[in-house]
């Protein structure tokens, strides 16, 4: 069973690493473009 805090401490870890990732990309697109 999971708990609330581990719940949550997942979900925000998981939207961290889309973030990342995302902001990531469009780093690489936006130097790929220049």
């Amino acid at each position: 069973m999971v708990t609330e805090v581990g719940f949550v401490s997942l979900l925000v870890a998981g939207f961290g690493g889309l973030a990342g990732g995302l902001g990531y990309l469009a780093m690489r697109i936006a130097r790929g473009r220049w």
